[in-house]
């Protein structure tokens, strides 16, 4: 899946701040935070924000990452276990609470990293760990390898909360240590300094000016600037009670902006918790290339914030009727911009000159080059003048993550192109990931406008790519076409750009949802619900139900089809449990606030009884009526006298720790009918003295993996088309033959000529004792005793070890495992034999 863009450069700048600045007020804090884990409980489990599934080492685990905890004590730690080359992940948020929302903290992240290689844990091919970092959730530094070792990282957020993520597989992950600060003021507006501007004059590297509430007017209060100043400006209390009024003037009193950042300011130039409005900036032309014009405030850009070759961090503010030619809340020519949390709302593009004009970008404009992050903001209500592009955002020639925001009701008293927002130009690259695009007003692409060249400004020197947009886990709904033509798109409009849309929903908008000309490849949409239809992989045409498109909640209802109907490949760690293993469509898919999907619930069976809530016998799991599509039953060891059927269930049925028997004296002791599928799973038992056979199909074709089929009267029987997948299976000794109408791969059989080119053998497995019931593999390297619950060695060493499929790597053999699965019962489990190999390199 196509992720969120990482933007490293800003993010290590913004991070380097927060560990080096504030140096004048390091031993002031308003606020500290110390949290601490050496894993020697399982407290992980209840403070980690989002991870894979955690397990208990000495149960076999399901097809999945997963995490557990092994060793004991001051020794214990966090081990991460991949599957197929997916890893295991595990997120913090520090601190848990939102106490510190909107403001600045920082500190350090400490750990230790191990890869131990011994009976447990197999380094082949050698484990890793990922670490990456996010100050608001939805954007994350690249992943950084982590080399075995003590970590001390620096950590902050300018919005009070630090997320950290660890992916990984094979790795021990122990003794996290967080500490953190909220720095305190230096400098105090009014009660050191009467105007904003005064205090920031004064301000020196690293110092905090704070804001009290009130309304802030005239000469020092508007058209702030930060001079370049590494510095935080915050308000104390919020931006509904800190405003900073700029009056509205009318051209004659000239122009008036809340904040001009133009001297290279960066990302350690954080503003935070204003309202800016009323702001105004007057004339109609917008220089052919921002890139050889002439600087200054004079420009006509930025009705609220003008941010001019200049990159800081704005959080938590909101830009309200304002208004200038290009962004008319926010403009931003050649910097690279963050903003966190803002709401710009009720501004206007164009108009402000003495002859109406079309305006670019009523929200938000960037253009020259700028690399801007817009995450979790709400950008409503703006308006463009006629023949005007982008009624919340235009981006022109500019690369932008735009995350966890909501655009809506942006709209012109004119024409206008890209409602929400509008892309255009050579070498744009914008991804918008978890937004609302909703109820934008256009007459064309009234959700989303892109094209490869726009008209708005004269194309500057060709970087050579043509526009590109990833619209990833969004919903683009409810849009209005307004005198459009036919053919036009409500939802999304591309011509000629490289587009890619994955796990969307585009619904209920005027016209057709998408119009995609001359695409980059055959199948830009794919995972995603298209009113009408659109031809891709996944896709899918069926109401969304939305929890309501009245009030609007574009969350999903229960029984959405989008839940769990997303891009298979992208990680659903964070949607909370049960969410089906797979992520949503739309804006929360892959989010906290994702609705829940199916209930991948885990039953037992225990002959013993001692686990509450066990079932007797495996039939009566299955046939209870709550079991669902997904569900895994764990058999735990003794031996099962029953004739099972799955009920064209897509279920897992599997041993749950050594291999557990099953037996039918008179029958089959498995047997599947018409609609299993290979969802349908048997694993890791041994089937024996079974009156007719171990196991019948009849026009199913479930998935029988590691299993031993031994002295039965049949091994496997298929019928009515019936094409099980069998896989690492040892089928031998059976009375009238090992399989009948079916084939096997990578298997063991005792009858006739073994395909070879299936990786089939036909060679004496060498049990242990089967004479009493005991199938493990005998092995020169160690075997398991199950009546002692030890070790032992053999003489000889079975063919059936490291003779698995050689795609399935044995990440739950004990070491030495050979890298390769073993046939049978207790391939890829802990009790499979062990075989020759290195224990570590």
């Amino acid at each position: 899946m196509m992720r969120v863009r990482v933007m490293n450069l800003m993010r290590l700048v913004l991070l380097s701040f927060l560990l080096t600045a504030l140096a004048a007020s390091a031993a002031r804090a308003d606020w500290t935070y110390d949290y601490a884990d050496d894993f020697s409980t399982d407290k992980v489990q209840y403070d980690g924000y989002a991870s894979s599934l955690f397990w208990t080492h000495d149960v076999n685990p399901l097809r999945r990452p997963y995490l557990y905890c092994l060793g004991t004590g001051a020794g214990r730690g966090l081990v991460f276990v991949d599957y197929r080359e997916e890893p295991a992940q595990l997120e913090y948020r520090f601190p848990a609470d939102s106490t510190q929302a909107h403001k600045l903290v920082r500190g350090t992240l400490r750990f230790d990293v191990s890869f131990p290689c011994n009976g447990d844990i197999s380094q082949f091919p050698p484990g890793q760990l990922l670490y990456s970092f996010s100050a608001e959730g939805l954007v994350w530094t690249a992943a950084q390898a982590l080399q075995a070792g003590h970590y001390d990282i620096a950590i902050g957020s300018p919005e009070g909360a630090c997320y950290v993520r660890f992916t990984g597989a094979r790795a021990v992950l122990d003794n996290i240590r967080v500490s953190l600060a909220a720095p305190a003021a230096t400098l105090r507006v009014p009660q050191n300094y009467p105007t904003i501007q005064q205090a920031i004059d004064a301000a020196g590297y690293g110092d905090i000016v704070e804001v009290a509430s009130g309304t802030y007017t005239g000469p020092g209060n508007w058209n702030i600037e930060f001079r370049g100043k590494r510095i935080t400006v915050r308000s104390a209390n919020g931006p509904q009670t800190t405003i900073i009024d700029c009056g509205k003037p009318t051209a004659a009193a000239g122009n008036r902006r809340g904040f001009y950042f133009h001297q290279a300011e960066g990302a350690e130039s954080v503003l935070s918790g204003f309202t800016v409005r009323g702001g105004r900036v007057f004339g109609t032309t917008i220089p052919s290339d921002p890139l050889r014009w002439t600087y200054g405030a004079a420009n006509a850009i930025g009705g609220g914030i003008y941010c001019e070759f200049s990159s800081p961090t704005i959080t938590n503010c909101i830009i309200a009727d304002c208004g200038a030619e290009l962004g008319g809340g926010i403009g931003c020519v050649g910097g690279a911009p963050t903003l966190i949390g803002c709401t710009v709302k009720e501004c206007i593009a164009g108009g402000l000159g003495t002859s109406l004009s079309g305006g670019r970008g009523a929200g938000i404009a960037l253009v020259g080059r700028s690399i801007a992050e817009i995450i979790n903001c709400t950008i409503q209500g703006n308006s463009g003048y006629s023949n005007s592009q982008g009624g919340g955002l235009y981006c022109y020639q500019s690369i932008a993550t735009i995350a966890g925001c909501t655009v809506s009701g942006n709209f012109a008293s004119g024409s206008l192109q890209g409602g929400g927002l509008y892309c255009g130009g050579d070498g744009t690259d914008v991804t918008l990931q978890n937004c609302v695009i909703a109820r934008n007003t256009a007459d064309t692409g009234a959700g989303v406008s892109i094209q490869r060249f726009s008209a708005a400004i004269p194309a500057l020197a060709a970087p050579g790519s043509r526009c590109h947009v990833s619209i990833v886990n969004c919903t683009i709904a409810q849009n209005t076409l307004v005198n459009s033509s036919a053919g036009a798109a409500g939802g999304v409009e591309s011509a000629s750009a490289d587009v890619a849309i994955i796990s969307s929903i585009v619904w209920y908008s005027g016209g057709t949802s998408l119009v995609i000309a001359g695409a980059a490849t055959a199948t830009p949409v794919t995972y995603s619900n298209i009113q009408r239809g659109y031809a891709g992989t996944g896709n899918i045409n069926a109401e969304p139900l939305f929890v309501s498109t009245s009030a609007p909640d574009y969350h999903l209802s229960s029984t959405s089809p989008c839940i769990d109907a997303g891009d298979p490949e992208a990680s659903a760690v964070e949607e909370p449990a049960p969410n089906g293993d797979r992520i949503n469509m739309g804006a929360y898919g892959g989010t906290r606030q994702a609705a829940k999907g199916a209930t991948h619930r885990i039953w037992h069976v225990d002959t013993t009884r001692r686990r509450a809530g066990s079932y007797a016998t495996i039939q009566a799991a299955i046939d209870d009526p709550q079991m669902r599509s997904g569900d895994t039953i764990l058999v735990w060891p003794g031996t099962y006298r029953e004739e099972i059927t799955f009920n064209c269930k897509a279920i897992t049925v599997q041993s749950a720790a050594d291999a557990a028997v099953l037996t039918a004296p008179a029958g089959y002791a498995v047997s599947f009918y018409g609609a299993e599928s290979s969802k349908s799973i048997l694993a890791n038992f041994v089937i024996t003295g079974c009156g007719e056979g171990g196991v019948f199909c009849d026009g199913s074709s479930p998935s029988l993996r590691n299993l031993t089929v031994v002295r039965n009267q049949f091994g496997i029987a298929s019928y009515g088309g019936a094409a099980p997948e069998i896989v690492n299976c040892i089928i031998w000794d059976n009375a009238s033959g090992p399989l009948f109408q079916c084939t096997a791969r990578y298997s063991c059989i005792d009858q006739g000529s073994p395909n070879k080119a299936l990786g089939n053998i036909n060679a004496n497995p060498l049990f242990a004792d089967p004479a009493n019931g005991d199938y493990h593999l005998r092995s020169q390297y160690g075997r398991y005793l199950p009546l002692t619950g030890t070790w032992t060695l053999d003489s000889v060493t079975s063919p059936c070890i490291d003779a698995g499929d050689p795609s399935e790597y044995p990440r739950d053999e004990r070491m030495p495992n050979g890298t390769r699965i073993n046939m049978g019962a207790y391939g890829n489990t802990a009790f499979a034999s062990l075989s020759s190999g290195p224990v570590c390199k």
